[in-house]
């Protein structure tokens, strides 16, 4: 079981769910009830499910890529994430308060993890809506590629193409999880997200651990007719 004090972001509840419990088997027990409601995941305009794919002005999204993206993301935020622990250099500020009154940390780490995670995935999907817990400053802006190779492990499990509407798309990303834990260099809890939705609701999820480089990903039925 976690200690107390670990600080669980709304955005790690919906990929916590994505990924399961079994994935998850040491991380942040609890604080899970009740928290789906802070993303707005609500049901599809009109209650039903989505009609056919149309390419709207925004075109389409393959979600095997989003996937393959957000895992690519979720990696290079943690090395940044890293890099700055091990330099010891984190430039700790606090941005305010949490709801349990404790500071909300930010440094170094959550920064420069969020330039790299939100400016790799809007290069990728520039017509699709990207949610962040960090500020993103325009003056840091910079282009980065994406090579538009999926994965190995992604096309063995994931054989045929789903494309959705990029309108319809909506990802959320945590740039660095537990950042009170992180400036307490307790590194097993520290933790770089993403999540998407589509039409509002949760289908894929990616959990980066940059200090034992393990990955967990979740398609939840997102690749079903």
């Amino acid at each position: 079981m976690a200690p107390m004090g670990i600080r669980l972001s709304p955005l790690g509840v919906a990929v916590f769910c994505l990924l399961g419990l079994g994935v998850l088997y040491h991380l942040y027990s609890g604080f899970m009830a009740g928290r789906f409601s802070l993303f707005g995941l609500g049901a599809e305009p009109g209650g039903g499910a989505p009609g056919p794919v149309v390419a709207a002005d925004g075109g389409t999204v393959d979600l095997r890529e989003m996937l393959a993206v957000s895992v690519l993301a979720a990696v290079r935020g943690g090395d940044e994430v890293r890099r700055v622990r091990e330099s010891n250099v984190l430039h700790e500020k606090t941005k305010g308060k949490t709801r349990e009154g404790a500071d909300d940390k930010m440094t170094s780490g959550d920064v420069l993890s969020n330039r790299k995670m939100f400016y790799l995935l809007k290069t990728a999907f520039p017509n699709v809506q990207i949610n962040t817990e960090e500020h993103v400053d325009a003056s840091d802006q910079e282009v980065i590629s994406w090579d538009r190779k999926i994965p190995e492990d992604i096309l063995k499990e994931i054989t045929t193409p789903k494309e959705v509407p990029a309108e319809s798309v909506t990802v959320w990303i945590d740039p660095l999880d537990a950042t009170q834990e992180y400036t307490e260099d307790l590194r097993q809890y520290v933790t770089t997200m993403v999540c998407v939705a589509v039409y509002g609701k949760p289908v894929l999820g990616v959990i980066h651990k940059p200090f034992s480089e393990y990955t967990g990903k979740e398609h939840l039925n997102a690749f079903k007719d």
